[in-house]
């Protein structure tokens, strides 16, 4: 084989790989802002998926938080729950809407209030290794489009 075909033949692989490859695309996203003496708040937004591969985002972390998770909200026989999850799966070509009363993410232990006009930075670790850091509007419970 011709030192030209090797590279058109690797060439060729790497742009079926690049798409291949899945894309996390983060839209519409706000964290709430701090109630008076509370140290806890959530995020919310939608989570898109543009590649032909499932995403797994398997943690999440905020310099503005000790602790960042994921918690799915539940009904059960009439109360209101939250329940940790241990990561988020976004099919391919799909989205998954992170909101108030459904999936969201806690921010646990914010390091200081977070208060709106501010922004708050978040980093996705996914399941194969890349990372997808976004900053979101942090936005007053008053604010919150229904």
């Amino acid at each position: 084989m011709s030192k030209t075909m090797k590279l058109m033949s690797v060439a060729l692989l790497l742009a079926t790989a690049t798409l291949a490859r899945a894309e996390l695309v983060v839209e519409a996203g706000h964290v709430r802002a701090s109630l008076p003496g509370s140290t806890t708040t959530a995020a919310y937004m939608t989570l898109k998926n543009t590649g032909d591969a499932d995403i797994v985002i398997t943690a999440a972390s905020s310099p503005a938080a000790a602790h960042v998770s994921f918690h799915s909200t539940m009904n059960h026989g009439g109360m209101m729950h939250m329940m940790d999850m241990e990561s988020l799966k976004i099919p391919a070509h799909k989205s998954l809407v992170l909101e108030a009363g459904g999936d969201h993410l806690m921010l646990e232990k914010t390091t200081a209030a977070l208060a709106e006009g501010t922004t708050v930075e978040l980093t996705f670790q996914l399941a194969d290794g890349q990372h997808k850091t976004v900053k979101l509007p942090v936005k007053s419970v008053m604010n919150e489009k229904p």
